[in-house]
Order: C-alpha cells, then structure tokens, then sequence
C-alpha cells in the first residue's frame, strides 16, 4: 500500500516548467522596470550637479551601487526565493511611491494638493517656472517634498505675512547646517531669548554705517575692476562675477570695517571668505575649514578695531564694527557676537555679489532701461527709497522683484491652519517670495523688466518685500540698494559692452540655491567715449 506521504505527493499539482518561467520573466520584467525607475531618478540633474563637484565621491558611490546591484541580480537569478522577495519588494515600494506622488494624497487629513514625489522634488531644483505652474494648478497654497521632506509652499505676500504674525509660536527657524558649529547659532535662527538680546545690538550698529562718506572711495574701486575688465575683454571676453565678488568684500570693509579700499587687510579678509562654506555641510573638513576661517575672520577684525581705537589713520570711525566693539556684554569678545558679525559679512557679500551679477544680467538684456540713468546723471549719498526714487535705484527694485530675492524658509514645529488646509508638524514653509513679486494684478506684464513701475507708484510690503515678509526686515538692504546703485550708475555711465557668450540661467543642486546667471556668459567690456 503506498504510503501517506506518497499520496500527498500525488495530490500536489507541480508547476510546469512553462508556468515557472513565464513567472521568471514576469519577475524580471518587473525589477528591470523598477531599476530602470530608480536610475531614472540617479539621472537627475541635481545629482548629476553633485557628482561632478565630487568625482572621486561620485565614483566611489558608483562602484558600490555596480557591486551591489550585482550581487542581487545573481541572487534573483540563482534563488527563485530571492527573486520572489525582491519582486514583491520593489512592486510595494513602486506602488506606495507612487501613491505618495499623487497631487490629492493627504487631502482627506486636510493637507493641501501638490506632489510629495521624489520625482517632482528633483525637477522643482531646475524648473524655473515649478513653483509658479504648481500654485497655478493647486492654488496658492500647495504641498511639494524637498528630497522626501514635505513642504507647504504658500504664494503671496499679504498671505505670508498673515502667516508670520498669526502662526508665530507654532513656527520655527529651518536652520542650516553651519549654525550648529556657532555659539548661539546665527542672528536669524537664534532662540527667542537670545534674539532679543542681540538683534537691538546689531541692529543699533549696522544702523552706523557712512555710505555718503565711502561712496567716492567705493565709485573708483568699482571703476577700477570695470577697468580692468576692459583691459582683460580682447581675450575673449570676461566673467564679470569674480570682479563684482572682490568689489563687494572691498566695499564691506570699508562700510563694516572702516578699511580703505587699498589697505593690504583687504585683501587677507577677502581670501578667507571662501573658507566660510556656509552653502553645504557636513564632513570632517568643511567643520574645520569654517571653524577656522571664523576664528581668523574674527582674529582680523579685533585687530582693526585696536588699531582704530588707538589712531592708527586710514580706518573710519563710523562703522558696525567700532560700535559692536562698544555694546555692552562684552563687545567683540562674546563669541555669539563676533561669529555673527563675520557670518553677515559673509552671507551678505554673497548675496549682493549675486543681485551684482543679475543687474548685469538686465543691463545687457534691456539695455534701453539704461536710457533713463544716463539722462539723470549720477545720484549722490544714502539710499532713497521714498517716491521719487532716482532710476538706478529703480533698477535695482526691478532686478530684486524678479531675481535674487526667492523665498523664506520655517519649521513648522506645531500643526497650523493656512487657508483652510492642516500643515503638520515637522514640515518645512515655503514662502515664495519670488512668485509673489510676478503677480499681475500688481505688476502688469509681471515678466518683463520695467524699472519705471518703481519710478511711477510706491508698493506696499505686502505687494513687494524683497528682504523677507517680517515684520523688521532686512538690516542690510540699504546696503544692498546703495551698492547696486552705484553699479547701475556706473556701466550706464562709463561703459558699453557685449555678450560674448552666454548660457541659460543656472542653479546648484539643492533647493535654497539661488538662480543666477549663467557662468558660461562672456562680455567684452570698453569704456564709452
């Protein structure tokens, strides 16, 4: 009689060898679809941007994932359990990714609409027009994701002003990560305690700045990299950004500092700069590399401020610095303080070196906005913002509402209500300040550059707010107008130039990068009769 284990044997249905591979080649199929999704992805130009600033990095991630996509196709293709497992795998992480990208996903908790797929993420990094498209479809209130982070981006300054002021204890700073090496972290991200102590003193002493007396000083430096840009353009045209970079480091010693623009330290403290990597973090050489530059940076700077207050001559005495030196709680020799110092002269040389590059930019695509410069003439003193404002000012309004000044960035630390939609906790606020500036029932044709908008009507802040939609403000933007003043003055008045080559608009791979210019652009500079 046969055995009760051979009738069990008998009375299993043994899959045929055409069923076993047709399930084989389905499997596959599947993980080559997904395979092909993910290098889909890795073929991003974000990631491309990353490893071609770090190729040795790059190579070595490459090297690994060819290792280990290896060793799972010769598992998949030895073990049909693994292949088993790694199609159910990859089949549920396709479906729930994409389930997570749908735009109406989280609306039944009240979320907003929008995309927290990965895949929109990278290419809002090099869309221009993403944010915008998004609150066109969505409203202007819609969710995106930043490399998996789900972020709320809200379009509209009255809006997100509203937001600043209703939602302020459940909102937080979206730090970056240089302000965990710093004391007490930057100005801007300090805890409430800390701000209110601090921002009265910086405040206080940036409000001592001399720009009508520096202004003759700053005009010929400016003239004299214009100038030898000229000298340098029969070569094939030159990158004007790296002049503009030098002119701003010489303009902030002298505002900030009191140095005279040919006063050797000038140059010490410019070449620092580049060592205060605040745009990227982590590893163990940036950490020391921006320690230290701070140590020196800071080093540099008392040592000016003894040279000052001991009469050494050549050094102004109406400077942040001199009156930092002289706050109580112990002046320059508060670490909080110093670090913060040399972190806004580092911040803000960066971005007014970009605002530089984006009036050449309009400069050289509408020149004939020039025309109205060069028949005011140059504008002496401060900064005028109050109707009339003169027309380089305008310039620079126009250029700062459409380039440059792009978004603020918070925490959400508590939910928030906004508009009737639930942002939760531990998401990231996206207020688009460069979306709101092109809104058309402010500025007609919002994308065209038209310095005379500013010429004809005052805005309101909550029509146009260039540096940030708090309630104080910017305590730079003087600076950042007085500065650009004098470079619209200057090339309208003393020179003429084309482009010698030129590109598209571009932008590092994350998504606080600024937009700017193309590097790849070229102008041949000459002096005007």
């Amino acid at each position: 009689m046969p055995s009760h284990n051979d009738a069990r044997r008998t009375c299993r249905r043994p899959r045929t060898p055409a069923i076993a591979s047709l399930v084989a080649w389905v499997e596959l199929a599947l993980l080559a679809l997904a395979a092909a999704l993910a290098l889909r992805l890795v073929a991003k130009p974000p990631w491309r941007q990353d490893a071609r600033s770090h190729p040795a990095l790059a190579s070595a991630v490459v090297a690994a994932l060819a290792v280990g996509a290896t060793l799972v196709v010769l598992a998949v293709m030895a073990w049909p359990t693994a292949r088993h497992v790694a199609t159910a795998l990859a089949v549920a992480t396709s479906a729930a990714l994409a389930w997570r990208a749908r735009p109406a996903f989280g609306t039944a908790r009240g979320w907003p609409r929008g995309s927290l797929g990965l895949a929109a993420s990278l290419d809002a990094i090099g869309d221009r027009r993403y944010y915008r498209d998004q609150a066109a479809r969505h409203g202007p209130v819609f969710k995106m994701s930043q490399f998996g982070r789900p972020v709320a981006c809200v379009v509209g300054l009255e809006r997100a002003r509203r937001i600043l002021a209703d939602h302020a204890d459940a909102l937080a700073p979206a730090t970056l990560p240089f302000n965990r090496l710093l004391t007490k972290g930057i100005l801007r991200y300090m805890a409430a305690a800390d701000h209110r102590e601090e921002a009265p003193v910086f405040r206080a002493a940036f409000a001592h700045m001399d720009l009508a007396g520096a202004e003759a000083a700053l005009r010929a430096s400016l003239r004299g990299e214009l100038d030898a840009l000229v000298a340098r353009s029969p070569d094939d045209g030159v990158y004007a950004r790296e002049a503009f970079e030098r002119w701003v480091a010489t303009s902030f010693a002298r505002l900030f500092l009191g140095l005279a623009p040919v006063d050797a330290r000038v140059a010490v403290l410019a070449s620092i700069l580049p060592r205060l990597g605040v745009d990227r973090g982590g590893g163990l050489r940036w950490r020391r590399d921006l320690v230290e530059g701070i140590d020196r940076f800071a080093g540099e700077i008392r040592a000016i401020e003894r040279d000052r207050a001991a009469g050494v001559p050549g050094i102004a005495s109406v400077t942040p610095l001199r009156e930092l030196a002289a706050a109580p709680g112990g002046g320059l020799d508060r670490p909080a303080r110093v670090e913060n110092f040399v972190l806004v002269f580092r911040l803000a040389s960066k971005d007014i070196t970009g605002l530089l590059d984006w009036i050449l930019h309009f400069a050289s695509s509408a020149p004939d906005a020039l025309d109205d410069v060069r028949a005011h003439g140059r504008t002496a003193g401060g900064t005028r913002l109050n109707a009339p404002v003169d027309p380089a000012t305008a310039f620079v309004m126009e250029t700062l509402r459409l380039e440059q000044s792009e978004y603020l960035y918070r925490r959400v630390a508590r939910p928030v209500e906004i508009d009737g939609c639930t942002i939760p906790a531990g998401w990231i606020l996206r207020l688009c300040v460069n979306e709101s500036h092109r809104d058309p029932a402010v500025f007609p044709d919002p994308d065209r550059f038209d310095p005379r908008r500013f010429r004809a009507r005052t805005y309101s802040r909550t029509e146009y707010s260039p540096f940030g939609a708090h309630p104080h403000g910017c305590m730079g933007a003087h600076v950042a107008f007085f500065l650009g003043r004098l470079l619209v003055e200057e090339l309208a008045l003393g020179y003429a130039w084309t482009i010698v080559r030129d590109g598209p608009p571009e932008r590092g791979s994350r998504h606080r990068d600024h937009w700017r210019p193309s590097a790849r652009r070229r102008i041949a500079l000459r002096a005007r009769a």
